[in-house]
């Protein structure tokens, strides 16, 4: 089995027969999205030339407690039915999560099919989201739109850089991920998707982005996949534009952080709101950037230890040396004889991940697992928990 690069036009073609056996859509679908994939790492296993599995990853931006950390998305990840079971995926992967570490990438994100599989690369659940159902009569009617706010269709064109000025600026980014234009596939198809934008006059302050399902002759199910918005009265705007599709929408559905305020904003949820099946996953690539990427409370000086075993990136291994003062922090590698046991954080690649990426706190964490926290990574100012949600990826 040779493990390379997908490049050539034969390659894509077998990569697109390959994505509507395991993923059975059209195959015109499958070529449109696959067409895009020539600037992504896109790695397959051939043998005998014929393309018997495939991984792609995608590059992106990632907010990490309001920090922006450079990020690879995988998506693509499929075996023939004739070859699965005998560790193709695996191979792919290890090679995939190595490149994009040295390719200077932090954080990894996917949004899979099977949790369990990918905890094994090292990926951990990052979100705590609720999935609501609502109709858009339920939405209050004395929610005022802001009359300074205008509303109008996105053209991608023009319009795609107001998109990422939005995410960067939205009070409700949380580990919102910013990236190139064609990373809107990776969720779905442009032509599926509506969205639009909220502006105060030249300033872009929200978007709002959905898709329409036909439940009926003349209705249908909105899917809102993404929104953000740089102000309250931007929200409430936004919500207000919701109740107008009352009559030809039947249910909103959209899935959001347990923390994002909604249901005061609603009479009523008489259908349905609970926590969301499949959330996102992702894993650190780089211990290093991934603690000095971010901004601590400038009033803490402290030092940490961390004892981090990760069976595909060798160099995070070891004991770490965390130092932190004025709002920064110094890591290095230390060795085991140079710190006392007690002092030393043993912890997974994944339940790090959810400790940085503000999915919980670390005595929740470990909890379960009764692991000797020493004090020092118990003050509460360092890692809180922040709400976390990750949707459409623009």
């Amino acid at each position: 089995m040779e493990f390379r690069q997908i490049s050539t036009k034969d390659d894509y073609d077998q990569a697109a027969e390959l994505a509507t056996t395991c993923f059975h859509d059209s195959l015109e679908d499958m070529k449109n999205d696959i067409k895009e994939f020539s600037e992504q790492y896109f790695l397959g296993a051939f043998e005998d030339d014929q393309l018997q599995a495939a991984a792609d990853g995608r590059f992106f931006e990632i907010f990490i407690r309001n920090q922006l950390f450079k990020c690879v998305g995988i998506a693509f990840v499929m075996t023939s039915p004739v070859h699965r079971r005998k560790g193709l995926v695996n191979k792919l992967m290890n090679v995939l999560l190595r490149k994009m570490k040295d390719d200077g990438y932090v954080y990894s994100a996917l949004w899979p099919f099977e949790h369990k599989f990918y905890s094994n690369f090292g990926y951990a659940s990052i979100e705590k989201a609720i999935s609501y159902k609502i109709k858009p009569s339920n939405i209050r009617k004395n929610i005022q739109k802001d009359e300074s706010i205008s509303i109008k269709r996105y053209e991608p064109k023009k319009d795609f850089n107001k998109l990422n000025e939005i995410a960067q600026n939205a009070v409700n980014k949380y580990t919102r991920i910013v990236g190139k234009e064609d990373a809107w596939k990776l969720r779905s198809y442009p032509q599926r998707f509506k969205i639009y934008l909220f502006e105060r006059g030249e300033e872009p302050v929200g978007y709002l982005c959905f898709k329409l399902k036909k439940t009926g002759e003349y209705q249908h199910d909105m899917n809102i996949l993404d929104l953000a918005y740089t102000d309250i009265p931007t929200k409430k705007t936004m919500l207000s534009f919701l109740r107008n599709f009352d009559s030809d929408v039947k249910h909103i559905l959209i899935n959001l952080p347990y923390e994002e305020e909604i249901l005061s904003y609603l009479v009523d949820y008489d259908t349905e709101h609970k926590f969301a099946a499949w959330p996102a996953m992702l894993r650190i690539l780089d211990i290093k950037r991934s603690f000095e990427g971010l901004n601590y409370p400038i009033d803490i000086a402290t030092t940490l230890h961390l004892k981090i075993e990760d069976k595909i990136i060798e160099e995070n291994t070891g004991i770490w040396k965390i130092t932190i003062s004025n709002g920064r922090c110094v890591t290095i590698k230390t060795s085991e004889e140079n710190v006392s046991r007690d002092k030393i954080l043993s912890i997974s690649v994944n339940k790090l991940t959810q400790l940085l990426a503000g999915y919980d706190t670390l005595s929740k964490l470990l909890e379960v697992e009764e692991t000797n926290i020493p004090k020092e990574w118990l003050e509460p100012h360092l890692f809180p928990n922040v709400p976390c949600s990750i949707m459409v990826w623009f």
